[in-house]
């Protein structure tokens, strides 16, 4: 059901942002088959074969699906339009044509069933053969209604101009779509696991460049931006200059134009696509529109798109916090931190599960909060007990003192603490205590009652929720993200600076202890990044880091952050072949020199073997035989004539050193042809020749297998290699090689 990727008439358009004339696309889908819901095929079945079934009869409830990559177009941000699906028939029948919403596109692929596919009713499901159903909050209105063609003709349906909004609205390179039955419907469509006549081709013209800017950062509608942020974004295709509107009211930034700029018009006609807003104000939300001024003669500026984000909080929600208490009678100490009974609106709750409340205690209960690491407190807020007969009971927090401490043992008690209001026992109470905390650093803080509001001489004490804020002087927002794996061992480590930090102190090593004790290797950096290049780390490792943001002038001077870890990827690439494209200049067989050469941009003379790299027409480099990715080197040899061998070779730019991250051998994976007349497979680093020590036979096998050599056996000075050729020796070998995945590992 899996079909490939295939733009028939793009090549030149998706080589070229250049390009602005419209070009027609022809796509087969990545995925296409369908779900079912009957007797012959259960909702847990997952069903095959060349047929995408639509059909609403007795014993037969089925919805088809289709997905379709469209990444390569939208990097460059090109459109669509006058969009169809072309259709090869089975059984006729009319289909309507949903597009599946982004969230759940992924639930389109192999292995999917009717009760795990999106858009159909699977919550619960239907009793097997009943009429199909939908659940249509999964899924677009219908883009398109067409009658599948009839069995062994292929058909176009008509063009839809939601199916084009449809692929624009796009924004992660997915679409995908349902393909419902009417009432009644009966169709079946044939998939490309049908072979060379089967799928349904999404179609259309796609080029043009795009008109207004797009991609912004930060993104729209973003939240928690710094505050020292600079605006950028991806200019219009026709853009010579920009117009930046921003500002704080949304029906300004929205209404304004260059007539009356309304004062939010802040940069008129600038060629940068980047814009300084200058420090931001705390928790501020702004919006930001980027009018493009089109090049000569048509200089038009069409209205952009009004983005916006907010800017970073002063204070922001402690969180992992452990909750302990002298007693419990109903409820946990945890519940005054889990959020439990609180609405959207911190509004609590007067249920008594959703609190804490103490057992009874002549002398007072306290409740003690310790958090990951110590904070610099902003606030407290404080929700009183709130059950609903607190007004009679009377058990909430009164006379309190609150203590802070860094270590648990040395405390000091918070001065000008008030009496904490009683709750009133109601649905929509919100907290009445906030407590401004001056940036105090603490660890743990504990609440002691010294009173309650009880009346009736009751000695249990209650809260319902306690909340902490603190100033962000940690380092946060780490990249590589934490545990991220597959990370190069020359990355660059950055974060987001703690608040008050002027110089940055980077723990990093294998030992997680070393790192938290600050016993592990240290350096001081003045940016909040941390380049790994020079470190030498290995491969396949696991490393822990650590910041800890300085500033002597402030007190405490130092703040440690949290355990950080990523593990490096485990191995280099050398060529993954994913690179290349048919545009001039970035052509397959320009890197992988073979006996024909090339004649643009510049006349290069081939080797003078018989190696031929690529294909003579475009795509040149192989889209279906593949390793992984998307993309291997298809070498045809040929040593029938003179010389009698072939060789690819690629001489690298600048010297690389294959010593670097304990590298010691080199792997490739080839991929023969069962026609192919075998030779002698070798490489060759910088001259220096390896044979490939498995059958020649191997040559013929139409699977991928690996090959591993020694580098060290090569006798070659690995530290500066600049030429790795490829190649096919034996004047009778004649055939075709795939290459791909050539790697250094240790």
């Amino acid at each position: 059901m899996c079909g490939r990727l295939c733009f028939v008439c793009l090549v030149g358009l998706l080589c070229s942002v250049g390009h602005v004339q419209a070009e027609p696309f022809s796509l087969l889908p990545t995925f296409d088959g369908h779900v079912s819901n009957d007797a012959q095929e259960g909702p847990d079945a997952s069903p095959g074969g060349s047929g995408m079934h639509i059909r609403d009869i007795p014993e037969r409830r089925r919805v088809g699906f289709a997905a379709y990559d469209l990444a390569a177009a939208k990097e460059l941000g090109v459109t669509f339009a006058s969009v169809s699906f072309s259709n090869y028939g089975h059984d006729g029948g009319t289909v309507n044509v949903y597009g599946v919403l982004e969230e759940f596109e992924n639930l389109v692929a192999e292995g999917m069933t009717w009760n795990t596919a999106p858009g159909v009713q699977n919550d619960p499901a239907p009793s097997p053969g009943d009429p199909v159903a939908l659940d249509l909050t999964e899924v677009t209105d219908v883009l398109l209604t067409f009658d599948a063609p009839a069995r062994g003709n292929r058909a176009s349906t008509d063009i839809s101009e939601a199916l084009a909004e449809f692929l624009n609205s796009d924004t992660n390179g997915i679409v995908a779509f349902m393909f419902a039955p009417a009432e009644g419907g009966n169709a079946i469509l044939r998939t490309v696991e049908m072979g060379a006549d089967g799928g349904t081709r999404l179609e259309g013209d796609i080029g043009g460049l795009p008109v207004l800017a797009r991609n912004p950062s930060p993104a729209d509608e973003a939240v928690d931006v710094d505050r020292d942020t600079i605006l950028s974004w991806t200019p219009g295709g026709y853009a010579a200059s920009h117009d930046v509107y921003f500002g704080a009211v949304f029906e300004d930034v929205n209404a304004a134009d260059r007539a009356n700029p309304m004062d939010v018009l802040v940069r008129q006609g600038q060629e940068a696509n980047t814009f300084d807003p200058g420090r931001l104000a705390f928790g501020e939300t702004y919006y930001w529109r980027i009018d493009e001024v089109n090049m000569a003669p048509d200089a038009t500026i069409p209205k952009g798109t009004v983005w916006s984000f907010t800017a970073e909080p002063f204070a922001v929600v402690v969180e992992n916090i452990i909750a302990t208490a002298s007693s419990t009678d109903k409820g946990g100490p945890e519940k005054t931190i889990d959020g439990s009974g609180l609405s959207d609106a911190d509004e609590h709750s007067a249920t008594e599960a959703d609190m804490w409340l103490s057992a009874a205690e002549p002398a007072g209960a306290w409740i003690q909060y310790e958090f990951d690491k110590i904070h610099k407190l902003d606030e407290m807020w404080i929700w009183n007990y709130n059950a609903t007969f607190e007004p009679v009971l009377g058990v909430g927090f009164r006379d309190v003192t609150i203590e802070l401490s860094t270590n648990g043992t040395d405390w000091t008690p918070l001065d000008g603490v008030p009496e904490l209001a009683q709750a009133p026992g109601l649905a929509d109470y919100t907290a009445d205590t906030i407590l401004e905390l001056g940036g105090a650093p603490a660890k743990y803080v504990r609440l002691t009652a010294n009173s309650n509001w009880s009346t009736i001489g009751l000695q249990q004490y209650g809260l319902s929720e306690v909340r902490f804020l603190s100033i962000p002087v940690h380092a946060r927002a780490p990249q590589p993200a934490p545990d991220q794996t597959g990370v190069h061992p020359e990355a660059l480590l950055s974060w987001r600076p703690g608040r008050e930090a002027d110089q940055h102190d980077v723990y990093l090593s294998t030992d997680s202890q070393a790192v938290i004790d600050g016993t592990a290797p240290v350096e001081t950096v003045l940016e909040n990044s941390y380049d790994l290049a020079g470190l030498d780390l290995g491969l396949g490792q696991l490393y822990y880091w650590m910041i800890v943001e300085v500033n002597e002038a402030e007190t405490p001077s130092d703040w440690a952050g949290n355990l950080w870890s990523f593990t490096t990827e485990e191995y280099l690439v050398v060529d993954d072949f994913e690179s290349y494209t048919d545009a001039v200049g970035e052509r397959i067989f320009q890197t992988w020199l073979d006996g024909w050469g090339y004649t643009e941009p510049e006349v290069v003379e081939g080797n003078g073997t018989g190696a031929t790299v690529g294909y003579t027409e475009p795509p040149f480099a192989e889209q279906t035989i593949v390793h992984e990715g998307r993309q291997s080197m298809p070498l045809a040899y040929d040593n029938t004539v003179a010389p009698g061998y072939s060789e690819t070779q690629w001489t690298f730019d600048e010297p690389q050193d294959w010593t670097a991250h304990g590298v010691t051998s080199l792997t490739l994976y080839f991929y023969g042809s069962a026609d192919s007349i075998p030779g002698q497979l070798y490489l060759s680093v910088d001259g220096m020749r390896a044979d490939y020590t498995g059958p020649a036979e191997d040559l013929t096998q139409e699977q991928w297998l690996s090959w591993a050599v020694d580098l060290a056996s090569l006798g070659v000075n690995l530290q500066s290699v600049s030429m790795l050729s490829i190649g096919v020796d034996g004047g009778a070998a004649l055939g075709m090689l795939y290459i791909d995945s050539i790697r250094l590992y240790p």
